[in-house]
């Protein structure tokens, strides 16, 4: 038996099948859909990269060391810098240089007392340094020029009553050295003494007392030695301090006659007293004269 459908029935049916593959046609394969399942992520997204500092691009320094670790008590230890232990030697090296100085010059150590075994080392060596001074060698090796130690003609028994080789005796006042040389042609006289520290007014500077006796002497040799009768006194004697002459050192006295007014009795003299480099220390300028109510001893020559 034959069942006829009826024909809404059928137009139904028609149209669901041709939906269904219309459908068919525009989904994606199985295969495909399993692929873009397990593409999928569920993690979480990584965070965006921070944007970089413009200043940073141009910085060529390298990135700085970390900074030392805290200390206990949670505050960083600052560096020990090695400039206050310079800055503190340097001052302790100083202060005792100058307190070495002060302390030689102020209380200087004892000098040793004239004829004793330290004394004659003492003048021993300074006779060896003096004979190295250029104007001793030049004096001494020029044949118009004589020499002789001071006081060579003076005896024994007389050295002890005079002043400049008595109580000034020995290494520490004027015995140091005293050496006289003598023109005879121009009548020039010079002297190279050692001044002591025995001698020092202030510490460390020479009496002026002394060196007005030096030049005394000095200018004296000159003088009497100009008179025929070789003999003579002070009657005037000038002098003008330049600059402070420090103890333990050679000095030179100079005296040149001045011929202007010169007599049988009275002569004038000009001297000074320099240093080993030539710098004058005391101008001096002295008239000599010959007594004529009393009598003195005839001057030897080496005086």
């Amino acid at each position: 038996m034959i069942t006829r459908i009826s024909t809404r029935a059928a137009r139904s049916t028609a149209r669901t099948l041709a939906q269904h593959s219309r459908a068919s046609q525009t989904c994606l394969p199985i295969q495909q859909c399993r692929a873009a399942v397990q593409q999928r992520c569920y993690s979480t997204p990584e965070a965006p990269a921070k944007p970089i500092d413009l200043r940073s691009q141009f910085q060529s320094s390298p990135t700085p060391p970390p900074p030392p670790p805290p200390s206990e008590d949670g505050i960083p230890k600052p560096k020990r810098s090695l400039r206050p232990y310079i800055y503190a030697t340097l001052c302790l090296f100083l202060g005792i240089s100058a307190g070495s100085y002060v302390s030689l010059v102020l209380a200087p150590p004892p000098l040793p007392q004239p004829d004793s075994a330290e004394d004659k080392l003492m003048v021993e060596f300074l006779h060896k340094r003096a004979s190295n001074l250029p104007v001793v060698q030049s004096l001494s090796e020029d044949p118009a020029w004589t020499s002789w130690e001071a006081y060579d003609t003076i005896g024994a028994s007389e050295r002890s009553k005079r002043l400049t080789t008595g109580p000034l005796s020995g290494a520490r006042s004027l015995g140091g050295y005293q050496r006289i040389f003598h023109n005879a042609t121009t009548g020039e006289l010079v002297s190279v003494v050692w001044f002591g520290g025995a001698l020092a007014g202030w510490p460390g500077v020479t009496h002026g007392g002394l060196i007005a006796t030096v030049l005394d002497e000095c200018l004296g040799r000159c003088a009497i030695m100009q008179f025929p009768s070789r003999t003579g006194v002070t009657a005037n004697l000038e002098l003008t301090y330049l600059k402070p002459s420090v103890t333990n050192e050679f000095y030179v006295a100079r005296a040149v006659p001045v011929l202007e007014g010169k007599t049988e009795r009275k002569a004038w003299v000009q001297g000074r007293l320099e240093g080993l480099d030539g710098r004058v220390y005391v101008e001096a300028k002295a008239l000599f004269v010959v007594p004529k109510m009393y009598a003195t001893r005839e001057i030897k020559e080496k005086f």
